[in-house]
């Protein structure tokens, strides 16, 4: 599960698609009161998008966020800011021992998938 307490540690999310696609994301985030995205790299399974490109890659910065005990939604726009690019909806359950966390991928309202993810 995403822990959003003080630390100066990081991690990061990891989200694969369930349909096959070939979508997915990684998100570095910073353990803070609120949610730090310190980096992103997604693809929709042809196209990639990252906060540090390279390459082909198309680039992204990270717009808005916030995450608790049941979610984390995070939206990453183009460089001007002009639109939200990939967005990401997640949604958290957990037992006595075990959780689980899924939820939505999406790509400039025009590709949604859905992803189960991790958390390292």
């Amino acid at each position: 599960m995403l822990s959003v307490s003080p630390a100066a540690a990081s991690g990061d999310i990891i989200c694969d698609a369930t349909d096959g696609s070939g979508a997915s994301i990684s998100i570095g985030v910073g353990h803070l009161p609120v949610l730090s995205v310190l980096s992103a790299n997604a693809t929709d399974g042809s196209t990639t998008w990252s906060t540090n490109p390279s390459g082909d890659e198309k680039p992204i910065v990270f717009g808005q966020g916030v995450a608790d005990d049941r979610q984390v939604l995070v939206d990453f726009t183009d460089p001007n800011i002009e639109g939200i690019v990939v967005s990401l909806r997640l949604f958290q359950a957990s037992g006595s021992k075990d959780y689980a966390e899924a939820g939505v991928l999406s790509f400039e309202d025009v590709s949604a998938f859905p992803v189960q993810c991790i958390n390292g």
